[in-house]
């Protein structure tokens, strides 16, 4: 009976750390997205305030989420 060795090496290792880095991601995603969603809404409640409200092309949500994805990029690229 031939056993094969338990993967241990630069493969497995490198596997491990960009799991642990997509979940850091996603926990950092998830505490930064309502942040921006409310600066989102802030900028769109101010605008409309003053009268400079402009036709945007996306939804509050989808800007929130790409700042939250950019914030997060930014963080990890430091």
């Amino acid at each position: 009976m031939h056993q094969k060795p338990a993967v241990t090496g630069a493969a497995g290792s490198v596997h491990l750390d960009r799991s642990a880095e997509r979940i850091e991601m996603r926990q950092l995603f998830l505490i930064s997205y309502p942040l921006c969603l409310m600066a989102a809404l802030a900028r769109r409640a101010t605008a409309l305030a003053s009268g400079k409200a402009a036709p945007s092309d996306q939804s509050v949500f989808a800007e929130a989420r790409a700042s939250a994805y950019a914030a997060v990029g930014y963080a990890f690229h430091a």
